[in-house]
């Protein structure tokens, strides 16, 4: 199994990645002017000739880089002369970065690359959403060089080992995701994080992240929905790759280095023994880098007092209070071999409820106290709060 990581920028990544399994790492600079699927929010300060030497470090130690331009929307200015200028600049600088691979998410964006600029492989984005074989094949013969296929169907083995014999394209998967399960807030999010990662965009790069807001939400509410999400244990590594999955993709971009290492050395060893949610995009303190702050001190469109309110119920620290018993999942993968979720209620079925009464222990008196906080934060948005708008 080859992995592809997250990098944070930090130089010192490469050298502790000297030598392992990981082939690839991903990111993005500051101020892309294409976007991405984070926000500026949370994406490291850092410029292109500063990216450029990293990535040929990157090279220096067999470790491919992935660039990524995964938006999903480029606010129909794409055929424009000056939206399709700022495309074509913009895949120069990765063209003669020492960039291998570029992600995206817009089927023409393939064929712009695979026209002008030959020497880069492309990876189609798990925001494309390909979930069946119609659609995996659609993107090979546009010339995709991988797909990462979303959350969604890392359990659907079905699906999985069709697309795989279907393609000879490399299939990726998101190992250490905490994305809901079928999200109702998957396009909304899509969108919001691409034109807040959009350098020059209107918005500044500012977002009120009212999915995350919800999405966590409803994880505290019904701890179920922790085990219905789509990851992948370091213990079932081995299961991805007898289907033949090529690559594991881990994430995120704004983790510490430590953070990060932690991860791939859980995933290099097939085994971790503890708090599930570590591994986790979830809420922790001291795993992730600070945000750029400025971006929501915005007093021209907003109530700064508020914003502060709703970003400190988002930074509140999950796995300080929520235990998700890894040892207590040791054989769970099993059951999704014989269910069809995707057209099975999941009230009805009840597996995933059963597992979270077992392995995901939560304090009761704070899993309280914040739904209330995210109840509140979650109506200064919808209500005008924010906006300083009358209710």
């Amino acid at each position: 199994m080859q992995f592809s990581m997250a990098t944070n920028w930090d130089p010192q990544l490469i050298d502790r990645l000297k030598g392992s399994d990981v082939t690839s790492l991903y990111g993005q600079i500051w101020g892309d002017p294409l976007g991405g699927g984070r926000m500026l929010l949370f994406i490291p300060k850092i410029d292109r000739n500063a990216a450029a030497d990293f990535i040929k470090q990157a090279a220096q130690q067999r470790i491919q880089f992935n660039y990524l331009a995964n938006a999903a929307c480029l606010d129909n200015e794409e055929f424009t002369r000056n939206g399709y200028r700022k495309i074509r600049e913009h895949l120069d600088w990765i063209a003669v970065s020492g960039a291998s691979m570029v992600t995206v998410t817009l089927p023409f964006l393939v064929q712009i690359i695979k026209h002008h600029y030959p020497q880069l492989k492309v990876c189609a984005s798990s925001f494309a959403r390909i979930q069946t074989v119609e659609a995996a094949r659609y993107w090979e013969e546009l010339g995709a060089d991988k797909l990462i296929l979303p959350e969604l169907v890392s359990r659907d083995f079905k699906t999985l080992e069709i697309i795989r014999s279907a393609v000879k394209c490399e299939l990726e998967l998101i190992a250490n995701h905490s994305c809901l399960y079928y999200c109702p807030l998957d396009l909304h999010h899509r969108n919001l994080v691409s034109h807040a990662s959009q350098y020059g965009h209107p918005s500044g790069g500012f977002a009120a992240d009212i999915c995350k807001l919800s999405c966590q939400r409803m994880k505290l509410a019904d701890p179920a929905e922790l085990i219905r999400c789509r990851w992948i244990r370091p213990e079932d590594v081995g299961v991805y790759e007898a289907i033949g999955i090529d690559c594991l993709k881990l994430v995120e971009r704004f983790r510490e280095t430590d953070s990060l290492m932690r991860i791939w050395d859980a995933y290099r060893q097939r085994r971790y023994d503890g708090n599930l949610a570590d591994l986790l995009t979830l809420p922790q303190k001291s795993a992730y880098m600070a945000p750029n702050m400025e971006l929501l001190n915005r007093p021209d469109l907003l109530n700064t007092e508020k914003m502060e309110a709703i970003v400190s119920v988002l930074k509140e620290p999950f796995t300080n209070r929520v235990f998700i018993d890894n040892n207590q999942l040791d054989g769970f993968l099993a059951y999704f071999k014989t269910v069809d979720c995707s057209h099975t209620d999941c009230r009805q079925c009840g597996y995933c409820q059963r597992i979270a009464r077992k392995a995901v222990v939560m304090d009761p008196d704070w899993q309280k106290d914040m739904i209330q906080r995210f109840d509140k934060a979650i109506d200064l948005l919808t209500h005008g709060g924010l906006a300083d708008y009358p209710d």
